[in-house]
């Protein structure tokens, strides 16, 4: 999932680059079909496409991040929880954030996705669905966060370095309310 996180995150960032924008709607369209059978039933196929969109993400990710990832970095370092984890439960709330004015980039990982409907909350559907499917947790608390970390984890995060290049700015309360969402 963090994998999947670094294409849609670079996909959404500010800046003209078309060509990180293509790398990371193909990365997107392997990591979207090949997950759930990677992580449940690992083949060879699968395991190619998620190797190569992950690489396609380190690829486009030099275009930037965004506030998923400036929502993971404090789980990690305050709660202790795999990076990997941390995206993967956040990425539903702060690709829901991004979705104003973004709409067209929505329709386009959602045809990525192999999506029969394109509208942005079937993309937040879908990431959470994706994430049922690989034993994510749907919420924060259920990885153990406390109503009690919210502050010290907005804290850290609007100190963090990847979310100036999210497509929209995201603030102290910003933050507060998805961490409110994702507990």
């Amino acid at each position: 999932m963090d994998a999947l996180t670094h294409n849609m995150e670079a996909y959404l960032a500010k800046g003209f680059n078309p060509l990180c924008d293509g790398i990371a709607l193909e990365g997107i369209r392997l990591i979207s079909s090949s997950l759930p059978a990677t992580v449940n039933k690992p083949n060879p196929e699968s395991r190619t496409k998620m190797l190569m969109g992950s690489l396609m993400g380190a690829v486009a990710f030099q275009k930037g991040l965004g506030v998923v990832h400036s929502m993971a970095h404090p789980l990690s370092s305050l709660v202790d929880m795999h990076h990997g984890l941390a995206n993967a439960i956040c990425i539903p709330y702060g690709m829901a954030f991004n979705i104003p004015g973004q709409e067209d980039k929505f329709k386009q990982m959602a045809l990525a996705m192999n999506l029969e409907k394109t509208d942005g909350k079937d993309v937040i559907e879908s990431l959470q669905i994706l994430n049922q499917k690989i034993g994510i947790p749907a919420h924060l608390s259920d990885a153990g966060v406390e109503d009690s970390h919210i502050k010290p984890l907005t804290e850290l995060a609007v100190q963090d370095f990847c979310h100036p290049s999210n497509p929209i700015p995201v603030k102290a309360e910003d933050f507060n309310n998805l961490y409110k969402n994702a507990l």
